[in-house]
């Protein structure tokens, strides 16, 4: 799959990109001191090679890596316009450069690139996702409002099937409300959490994937994406999914 130019695969990966400068090249200074692996990837992911952080050029905004041994290759990879580096183990980083250059340092040849505007730091269990109960669901309270007649506002009570620390997926019956839409942000939705306590998040849809039901009838899976969720209310999100992953190893 093609990188995005900020790094990104999917548009639920956005609150993971970082764009501050000190903390960018703080990421790549951490590269360089354990001498990390990262995967080169280029011309639509025929060419690929692993290299390593050499140097940071804190002065010129740049960073320096191993080259390959091939000529041909580095002149391949010199003219690619869409350069992705990729550290996939452990937490994830990755990012895409457009301008690479050779530059000769004190111990030979090098690929230059400027130093990236973004990168995306992942962490992979932020992604992972575990079932909520199916017979006592918690349910999603989703305001839905009217600004042109407040009588016709009203609360979308959807339940939970799956929450991770980034996102919710709820389950609705058909027909879809029209008020949920790809990109659409609701506020103070409200989520109570047994024996934890009440969230209340703002919460954008990112994917609504149709589900045929047995009966012939369909259902829609709604993802949801938390937008910048309080300190408190990520406190109650990450003591919810370990409660449901103690109960897990029970069960198993």
């Amino acid at each position: 799959m093609k990188l995005m130019e900020d790094g990104t695969k999917f548009p639920d990966e956005q609150q993971f990109v970082i764009h501050n400068v000190k903390a960018i090249i703080h990421i790549l200074a951490e590269l360089l001191k354990d001498n990390t692996m990262l995967k080169v990837s280029f011309n639509n992911g025929n060419d690929v090679y692993l290299t390593t952080v050499i140097s940071i050029d804190e002065k010129n905004l740049a960073v320096h890596f191993d080259i390959s041994c091939d000529e041909a290759f580095n002149n391949r990879l010199i003219a690619s316009q869409h350069v992705a580096f990729i550290k996939e183990d452990g937490i994830e980083i990755r990012w895409v450069s457009t301008k690479l250059s050779m530059i000769n340092l004190v111990g030979g040849n090098a690929i230059k690139i400027g130093l990236p505007k973004s990168l995306v730091r992942l962490q992979r269990r932020e992604f992972y996702r575990i079932d909520t109960p199916i017979a006592t669901p918690v349910l999603c309270q989703i305001p839905v409002l009217d600004g042109t007649n407040t009588e016709m506002s009203k609360i979308l009570e959807l339940p939970l099937v799956d929450i991770s620390v980034g996102g919710v997926g709820v389950m609705a019956a058909d027909p879809l409300d029209p008020a949920i839409s790809i990109g659409i942000v609701f506020s103070d939705c409200k989520m109570d959490y047994p024996e934890i306590g009440m969230a209340s998040l703002a919460l954008q849809v990112q994917r609504i994937q149709p589900m045929p039901v047995k009966d012939g009838s369909t259902k829609h899976r709604i993802g949801f994406q938390y937008i910048a969720p309080s300190p408190g209310n990520e406190r109650l999100i990450q003591l919810y999914t370990y409660q449901l992953e103690r109960i897990a190893k029970v069960l198993k």
